[in-house]
């Protein structure tokens, strides 16, 4: 697909993989016989261990070039198990009129700029995306070229149904691994309008969500774009803009005998905020990452969050480490900075009684 740009993008697809080997791949100039590109990959074992330890990103703005080169090279330099990239991994919808062949353009440009994509040693990514990947800010399932960006979201992000993981709807999926299920929520593709009365996922997506959870009891992690539970300043929030849906589906949650932890990016700023037991009958937490490398400044009603346990407004991601317990889940997290240091770390227990 090129869409009126000119470059475009091949995908390679490797089948029969083994987890114990270390594979390399090198592209290579057949004229000359040189080596123009390598890689150093592994398969992964989903079930090989009932601990999760996976980088959570969001807002990865290339307009930050200092920022965007340093903060991968950190990230890589943690070594996680997985890479979920929860929105805004692209910024299709700067600097440029919004057209398909510009947001392709831009797709382009930010596989071009972003170490994520040079690494020497490839670690498996997930990714949903938010406004910005979308093609407009803050826009919703009335978006004209939203069928055009979630063709070109899948070529540069998509994944094939393997064992273990699936897609869904929209950009969505599902992974099951580690002893743990992880939802990758599309926030946009279904979207209605904010303060309507209307849906965050929409009602096929909802339901295929809340039914899967309750399936079995094995612990699960829901990720969107915005926010869920932050209502408490002007930001998108699932609660905040459709709140009589919000709660809703917390109702329907709370039935499920899985304990459910929330994953959001979004606000450019990370934070953890605790979630009382009044919602879904125990305590958990909501983990935002925002953002690795975006627009980020210290404004003062972001220390307003009467729920909020910890917080940084620097660029940042989060390293966590999850792992299924009786009746719940174990979580270490750690928010690592520009400076390669850490901002802030948190351990909780989600459990259900």
């Amino acid at each position: 697909m090129r869409a009126g740009y000119h470059q475009g993008i091949d995908r390679i697809s490797i089948t029969g993989l083994e987890p114990h080997l270390t594979y390399y791949l090198q592209v290579v100039d057949q004229d000359r016989g040189t080596v123009l590109d390598e890689r150093i990959f592994k398969s992964l074992k989903l079930s090989a261990k009932n601990k999760a330890r996976f980088a959570l990103v969001s807002c990865a703005c290339d307009f930050y070039k200092t920022h965007a080169r340093v903060m991968w090279d950190h990230l890589f330099a943690q070594r996680p198990d997985m890479i979920f990239l929860i929105g805004d991994a692209v910024y299709a919808d700067f600097g440029c009129p919004t057209t398909e062949a510009d947001i392709w353009r831009r797709y382009c440009e930010t596989r071009f700029r972003l170490r994520h994509f040079r690494q020497p040693n490839l670690i498996p990514t997930l990714a949903v995306w938010d406004d910005h990947d979308y093609g407009r800010d803050n826009v919703c399932k009335s978006f004209g070229l939203k069928t055009a960006t979630k063709k070109m979201f899948h070529l540069f992000f998509g994944s094939r149904d393997t064992d273990g993981f699936k897609n869904t709807m929209g950009v969505g999926s599902q992974l099951n691994a580690f002893g743990q299920r992880f939802y990758f929520m599309d926030d946009r593709y279904f979207r209605d309008e904010a303060q309507c009365g209307g849906m965050m996922w929409g009602k096929e997506q909802q339901e295929q969500l809340v039914d899967n959870i309750c399936q079995n009891s094995k612990p699960a992690w829901i990720f969107n774009g915005s926010q869920f539970f932050g209502n408490y300043f002007k930001q998108e929030s699932f609660l905040k803009d459709f709140g009589k849906n919000f709660t809703d589906v917390l109702t329907k949650l709370r039935n499920c005998k899985a304990p459910i932890v929330f994953g959001s990016g979004d606000v450019h700023f990370s934070e953890i905020m605790s979630v009382d037991p009044k919602y879904l009958g125990y305590r958990t937490y909501e983990y935002t990452s925002s953002g690795i490398h975006s627009m980020n400044f210290p404004v003062k009603w972001l220390y307003k969050n009467p729920r909020r346990e910890v917080f940084t407004w620097h660029h940042n991601f989060l390293i966590i480490e999850s792992s299924p317990v009786k009746n719940g889940m174990q979580i270490k997290a750690k928010s690592i900075n520009a400076r390669n240091k850490i901002e802030f770390s948190h351990q909780a227990t989600v459990k259900r009684f």
